[in-house]
């Protein structure tokens, strides 16, 4: 009897383990039940298990399945401040709460800046986990790049830019980047302008063995440029187009394969009383997929998403994916203008957009607010005090993405 019962026992046990060697060695159900994973964490730990989990994580169709159900986790975002000497100070505010692994992360790492003791921080840039960081100490200005996540690394510091002609003056100096493998790409972008000839001329730098590189220059004639816009929000890298949200009614554009200018016209204009074109609210732009690009439009309390579908820079290439109302939920959070003195924080200020418009942080009244555009939730993450009384710039900090996985051995 005893033998008869571990025989069975055994059969079962056979095909139990045949059945899930039948579900486990399927890439298409594998997939599946990878979807069900909630970070990339967790697809990193599954992929060493063995090669077949590994082709199957690590497969470019799953990964954008997989980040369309599972975004990037915000883990928090970095704020920079001035105050009224001039001095920028940035922190790091991290999103609360957070499932237990990602906490743990984010204890495990130095997200401080503290420590490289400078007179003036900001944060110039974050992708990928890594912070692009200007540091004045010194009586120098230092760009580097810092790694919360691998603290170890320490400040990695740029070379020293490239330094302009006596008779060249430029309204916009700044450091882009871009994802290059499993790493990112640097450039240092200047663009100068001519304001009585209307003249725009770009140089565009790349890091490349521990020297800048001049990749492109290029002029265009440009109208109604507005400088007082030109700053690290308005101004990103995409593939091999940067983008500028800085002129009266178009987009400009630079292609650095080409070397060469265009324009994409905003999806909303208006005629103002002097029948002229405005544009009314706020707008920033995002980084879209398939190396697409997003706008947001902030009225007042009405907010729309509009997503670009085509590439000849017309009106009509823009689609509207998303329109969302506001004012109830700044009444449930109860915020109110009594909180500031200051009139210019009456108005709404976008400071910053995810990719693909996933996410958005404004100012309102003294606070700084995130809205999830996913699930239309709004929460406070920022007040501004007396001694950081003016927020510069808004940096998020989210997982990397895509994940690193592990290397095949032969």
């Amino acid at each position: 009897m005893e033998v008869k019962r571990k025989r069975e026992d055994f059969t079962l046990a056979a095909a139990s383990a045949a059945a899930i060697s039948l579900v486990l060695g399927d890439c298409d159900l594998l997939g599946e039940i990878f979807l069900r994973l909630g970070f990339p964490t967790d697809l990193v730990l599954a992929a060493a298990v063995c090669k077949r989990w590994l082709w199957t994580a690590s497969d470019p169709a799953f990964l954008r399945r997989f980040r369309d159900i599972h975004p990037p986790r915000l883990l928090g975002f970095y704020i920079s401040t001035f105050s009224t000497n001039l001095r920028f100070g940035a922190d790091f505010v991290p999103m609360l709460p957070q499932p237990p692994e990602v906490a743990a992360l984010v204890r495990r790492g130095r997200f401080s800046l503290d420590s490289y003791a400078s007179l003036s921080t900001r944060v110039m840039d974050c992708r990928n986990g890594r912070v692009v960081v200007n540091l004045f100490r010194d009586g120098d200005s230092t760009y580097g790049v810092h790694s919360p996540l691998h603290p170890s690394r320490g400040l990695v510091t740029f070379p020293r830019f490239p330094t302009m002609a006596d008779d060249k003056f430029s309204v916009f100096r700044e450091v882009l980047s871009k994802e290059c493998g499993n790493g990112l790409a640097y450039f240092w972008f200047e663009l100068d302008y001519c304001d009585n000839k209307e003249i725009a001329t770009a140089r565009v730098y790349k890091l490349q063995d521990d020297a800048w590189s001049l990749q492109v220059s290029a002029t265009t004639k440009v109208s109604n440029l507005l400088t007082s816009m030109l700053n690290a929000d308005t101004v990103f890298l995409v593939d091999d187009k940067i983008y500028m949200g800085i002129t009266m009614h178009n987009i400009l554009v630079l292609d650095l394969t080409s070397s060469t200018f265009s324009t994409i016209k905003y999806p909303i204009e208006n005629l103002n009383s002097m029948n002229k074109l405005v544009i009314d609210g706020e707008i920033m732009l995002s980084r879209a997929n398939g190396s697409g690009l997003c706008l947001v439009h902030l009225n007042k309390f009405q907010l729309r998403v509009w997503l670009l579908t085509g590439c000849d820079g017309r009106m009509g290439d823009w689609l509207l994916v998303n329109t969302i109302c506001l004012r109830d939920l700044c009444a449930n959070l109860k915020i109110s203008n009594s909180t500031t003195e200051d009139d210019h924080d009456r108005d709404v200020y976008i400071h910053e957009v995810g990719d693909n418009a996933e996410f958005l942080f404004f100012q309102m009244h003294g606070y700084v607010l995130y809205f999830d555009v996913r699930s239309s939730s709004l929460q406070k993450v920022y007040r501004k005090t007396e001694k950081k009384a003016h927020v510069a710039s808004i940096h998020p900090y989210l997982m990397t993405w895509p994940p690193i996985f592990p290397a095949l051995k032969e």
